[in-house]
């Protein structure tokens, strides 16, 4: 989880673009930078961090 917000923190992303391209509600992000983990399942968390790998790659 901190691996995930770090690189939400570190990213030149927004927190609603992070969403949109991991398709998730906006919310789900906030969520996660409240630290409110039990909002958010496994697959959920992956998904952010994959779509900021790939975000993080590609530039």
């Amino acid at each position: 989880m901190r691996i995930v917000t770090r690189l939400i923190a570190v990213s030149d992303l927004g927190s609603r673009e992070i969403a949109r391209r991991a398709g998730l509600p906006m919310q789900k992000i906030s969520d996660l930078l409240s630290g409110k983990l039990e909002h958010l399942s496994l697959d959920e968390l992956r998904l952010v961090h994959r779509t900021l790998e790939h975000h993080s790659t590609t530039h």
